[in-house]
């Protein structure tokens, strides 16, 4: 049986219509062709990865040329053979060391890799080969694999995680200066430092992005307030009932309340500002109505954010955000939001 399909674009035209009360009606004139040059979609292309991944792409790429310069190794991407990339990526896999001599540790060794494989099929190399799986590359990826096991072997691909923040220590911050919310930027770290040890965003990027409204104020059945999280930022959570599990509740009676330091915080800031995390203003008076500015704070700033409180509150140990992201996990574990949910599929 011979089965034809005639597949026709079609722009509206402007001709009559008829609507479901029976009634002609006129239609603009839309096309469904956005005018898009060579231009704009190079940079889509360009924009579809992640800003970190295109930072490991270049970190990996500079390797690379700098082995190939201390080799006295030259190399044209765009005309060179795959078995010549072959050879030259088989002692580049066993000989490549870091600024210092040593192994690299696995995360590193195979960003190595996948960094150099990206660059040889992004724009303008675009040779749509595959270094990890090519034929062709079969010797240089046996000689990775060696390398692999000689790392492990060396016990260089033990992960070193960042310290959660000690209980001592989150007193000391809790009810340091650094995050007093009577003021301007003891109020912005505090509010940052609750939502994040409340929710454990990850990320720089997924703090720029957060939003005003990417908060929503509740309460449950006993009155009592707590905010949840709109946007779910969190990568490692998809299932839509584990976004819910997260929640940061009022503490009545407290003058460190996280829901009412974020109700203040709000009321401080602009009506129409874009982004949650705001500059505060150069100059204030602790009664004026508005304590920030529009303009969000930048990512590399927003990255730096638990160092600089455990500076401004004078800490022995400087912590990392990523200290605190591992501090809120473990936190979660025994929130009673989690111990509510838990009860209610188990009961």
């Amino acid at each position: 049986m011979n089965i034809m399909f005639d597949l026709k674009c079609e722009s509206s035209s402007g001709e009559e219509e008829e609507t479901e009360a029976g009634e002609p009606t006129l239609t603009a004139q839309i096309s469904r062709c956005a005018n898009v040059t060579s231009a704009d979609l190079d940079e889509l292309e360009h924009n579809r990865n992640e800003s970190s991944t295109v930072k490991q792409t270049v970190w990996a790429v500079n390797c690379f040329k700098a082995w190939l310069r201390e080799k006295q190794l030259t190399i044209d991407f765009k005309t060179v053979e795959k078995s010549e990339l072959n050879t030259v990526l088989r002692e580049y896999y066993g000989s490549i060391r870091t600024s210092k001599g040593e192994l690299y540790g696995i995360s590193s060794y195979v960003g190595l890799r996948a960094g150099l494989n990206r660059f040889m099929n992004d724009p303008p190399i675009n040779r749509a080969w595959n270094l990890m799986q090519d034929a062709e590359f079969r010797s240089a990826n046996n000689v990775f694999k060696g390398v692999v096991k000689q790392i492990r072997r060396s016990g260089r691909d033990i992960t070193t995680h960042y310290p959660p923040i000690s209980p001592e220590d989150q007193h000391l911050l809790k009810h340091s200066p650094a995050l007093d919310p009577g003021n301007p930027k003891g109020l912005l770290n505090k509010v940052w430092y609750d939502i994040q040890l409340h929710f454990g965003l990850r990320g720089k990027e997924g703090n720029r992005h957060l939003q005003p409204d990417s908060l929503a104020l509740n309460r449950d059945q006993n009155g009592f307030k707590y905010f949840t999280m709109t946007l779910n930022e969190d990568k490692n959570l998809q299932e839509k009932d584990k976004k819910n599990r997260r929640a940061m509740y009022e503490e009545p009676g407290n003058p460190l309340c996280p829901v009412a330091s974020l109700e203040k915080y709000l009321s401080k800031i602009p009506a129409d500002a874009k982004a949650l995390y705001l500059q505060p203003k150069r100059t204030y008076v602790i009664t004026d109505e508005m304590w920030y500015t529009s303009f969000p704070l930048g990512v590399n700033y927003l990255s730096q954010m638990l160092p600089k409180i455990c500076k401004e509150a004078g800490m022995r140990t400087t912590y990392t955000n990523h200290s605190l992201r591992l501090t809120a996990i473990q936190r979660l574990t025994e929130s009673r939001e989690i111990v509510a949910v838990c009860l209610q599929r188990y009961v």
